[in-house]
């Protein structure tokens, strides 16, 4: 039953993260290689650049891999690419309320036996997304599959 959502923008940068990385090593590699040939160590100013694009792929790649919405037997869990990650458990909810328009991030917003409302912003796509440009991203299969976990677990815990 356990199923993970990603959006758009974190599944391309899981692929763009390593390919940063890459390029860092690539960059260290040729600074060492130019130093040495070269007799020089002014091309090891080269391991700047290198060290900066191994921590920025590796930030992009954390992210991109924080950054999803997690459906399983006990609730479900989001998180973006940074700040707090938010759950919402089966037995707290009430039912979940379709999104608002207007807003990309919003999948659902669960209403919550205690009457309070958690709007899930989990999926967030960029304005550049053909679906953003139309009218907003179609989020109705990862809505559809929140719901059919929902309705599982009311099925086996009545």
């Amino acid at each position: 039953m356990e199923s993970t959502f990603r959006s758009s923008a974190s599944r391309i940068n899981v692929v763009v993260g390593p390919m940063v990385m890459l390029v860092g090593i690539f960059a260290a590699i040729a600074a060492v290689v130019l130093s040495l040939v070269m007799g020089t160590a002014g091309f090891l100013a080269l391991l700047i650049p290198a060290a900066l694009a191994l921590g920025g792929g590796a930030f992009v790649l954390w992210g991109a891999r924080r950054s999803r919405l997690r459906i399983d037997a006990d609730g479900f869990v989001w998180a973006g690419f940074v700040g707090a990650q938010r759950s919402v458990r089966w037995q707290v909810l009430e039912r979940l309320l379709p999104p608002a328009p207007g807003d990309r991030r919003l999948v659902a917003t669960a209403l919550l036996r205690d009457g309070s409302q958690v709007p899930v912003r989990a999926l967030w796509e960029p304005a550049t997304v053909p679906s953003a440009v139309s009218g907003g991203p179609d989020h109705s299969a990862v809505q559809h599959a929140l719901l059919s976990a929902h309705r599982q677990w009311l099925a086996g815990n009545r």
